[in-house]
């Protein structure tokens, strides 16, 4: 005779027990607004603390490893540089004065300074465009590339 605790009556049936666990569906649109939100917020997330930036700032390797004062090429700061101007077209607001001067050997940094009505104390590590957000003696990016085309040899 098999265990009392164990045996079912003779008209009834095994049936499962219920649990305690349950699942809970997603609407559709949730998955919808999550699958919307989800990169935006990434994206937003890593340009608010910096670590997304978009095209034209930066973070082109110099041309060549002999390019400029050196500094760029072996590191000198980490961000990464611009690459260095073939011609007066190649010039952009985020290069620094040096940068320029660099690739434009004739042109000093104090004549490049000048040409934007900065004092001579400006360090050498200011970005063009601050000079222009500072006033540029009325020089903006356009004119500085036709004065440095001016001012270059033939």
């Amino acid at each position: 005779m098999p265990a009392r605790e164990l045996s079912l009556p003779r008209n009834r049936r095994p049936v499962p027990t219920g649990t305690r666990l349950t699942t809970r569906r997603l609407p559709v649109v949730a998955y919808v607004a999550l699958l919307v939100l989800l990169p935006v917020l990434v994206v937003g997330g890593a340009m608010a603390v910096g670590r997304w930036s978009t095209a034209g700032h930066g973070g082109v390797a110099l041309a060549g490893a002999g390019a400029g004062n050196g500094s760029e090429a072996t590191g000198g700061g980490g961000t990464g540089a611009q690459a260095a101007p073939a011609a007066p077209a190649d010039v952009k607001g985020s290069m620094t004065v040096r940068q320029v001067a660099d690739a434009f050997t004739p042109i000093t940094t104090a004549e490049v300074l000048a040409a934007f009505g900065a004092p001579a104390t400006t360090p050498d590590t200011v970005q063009l465009k601050a000079l222009v957000a500072e006033g540029g003696g009325g020089m903006d990016i356009p004119a500085f590339r036709t004065w440095l085309e001016q001012h270059l040899p033939d």
